[in-house]
């Protein structure tokens, strides 16, 4: 008896897991994934070692840094870690046992499409957002200025065979430098789908006639990033200042108990991390998201995540990059647009579409340089 032909299997380097309730950078490794998979490839996530030889490892990150220059990584990465990473990434490349593809997720280096390229690998590149943009320094220094970083991750980019961008922003900035990337947006997982669908059932039970939950607003984010905090400070700052007639507000995310907790008040809850099961509940039951940002790169993954939820999105326009137009969405510029929204949220949203011809266009591009 014949068996099945095996899947194809592709090699994969990311930082995160492939968790769909996870943070924004594991769900977006969850989708790519899940996608792989549906096109009928399995994927291998290489795993750096717990350590590497010392002096080969220095002698190998001088040798890095000479060939690469002081920028061969976003982090301006010691000789050190150059030559663990250098290491690292031969001794896994020739390990896999698969089809020579890489996908490249964790896209922080010159070293990985280089040693891969010589190595016989065709490397998709998959930058969660341009790591350039998101760095410690940029949000750390105002006057530290990214654009040479920049222009040295334009360059490693160079070094994929394709390069699929997480945002339309950032495949037009890469085009303006002569790339020719394709757009691959977030968007839930089959396992994530189907629970936002279960929260948005229950939206529609608690709505009333005008489509409106009359629920808190819900401000959800990571407070132990500096960029997110930033955000959320803002629109706790211009509820504070609405004063009376500012609208119920719940805080949720890790370290947010810690780093807000100037803000708390009577209309104010301060949760900090809550567990998946109240979130859920509080998906469920809020009237809708808050989200401000400065800066950064990528696309806001709960954006998407919330709309299937029919959840309403009120947000600055630099957190609603990628999605301006979207039904649901909801942007404001000033303090008194964003009090408005706040002071009457929006209706459930409809039903946004998975982007088929986009997860389509990858899984070709996928099939094309698997011999």
């Amino acid at each position: 008896m014949n068996s099945a032909p095996s899947r194809p299997r592709l090699l994969r380097w990311t930082r995160f897991a492939s968790d769909p309730n996870g943070t924004g950078p594991e769900k977006r490794s969850a989708q790519i994934k899940e996608l792989a998979e549906a096109a009928g490839f399995t994927l291998a996530d290489i795993t750096p070692p717990a350590s590497t030889p010392r002096l080969p490892t220095l002698l190998t990150g001088l040798g890095a840094r000479l060939r690469y220059g002081a920028r061969a990584s976003v982090t301006h990465a010691g000789i050190g870690l150059l030559g663990f990473n250098t290491l690292f990434y031969r001794q896994a490349l020739a390990a896999h046992r698969g089809a020579r593809v890489l996908l490249w997720e964790t896209t922080y280096d010159d070293l990985l499409p280089d040693i891969a390229r010589r190595a016989g690998y065709r490397v998709i590149a998959l930058p969660h957002n341009l790591e350039s943009l998101v760095s410690e320094r940029v949000f750390a220094d105002a006057t530290y200025d990214p654009i040479p970083d920049l222009a040295a991750e334009v360059r490693r980019l160079r070094r994929a065979d394709r390069v699929f961008t997480i945002s339309r922003e950032e495949r037009w900035l890469l085009e303006a430098r002569g790339l020719e990337p394709a757009y691959l947006p977030f968007f839930p997982t089959a396992a994530l789908a189907a629970e936002c669908a279960r929260i948005r059932a229950r939206r529609e039970t608690l709505a009333g006639p005008d489509g409106r939950v009359p629920g808190p607003l819900l401000l959800l984010g990571s407070a132990f990033n500096p960029a997110t905090a930033r955000g959320m400070k803002h629109q706790l700052a211009w509820l504070r200042a609405a004063g009376s007639t500012a609208a119920e507000v719940v805080v949720v995310g890790p370290q947010s108990d810690v780093v807000l907790a100037d803000f708390a008040a009577p209309r104010v809850r301060i949760l900090g991390s809550v567990s998946r099961e109240r979130l859920v509940t509080l998906l469920e039951t809020c009237s809708a998201l808050l989200i401000h940002t400065h800066g950064g790169g990528g696309a806001v993954t709960r954006i998407p995540e919330a709309l299937l939820s029919g959840v309403p999105i009120i947000a600055n326009s630099n957190a609603a990059r990628d999605q301006h137009g979207t039904p649901g969405v909801h942007s404001y510029e000033t303090a008194a647009e964003f009090a408005a929204l706040a002071a009457s949220p929006p209706p459930i949203p409809p039903v946004p579409s998975p982007p088929l011809s986009a997860f389509r266009f990858f899984q070709d591009a996928l099939s094309a340089l698997v011999p």
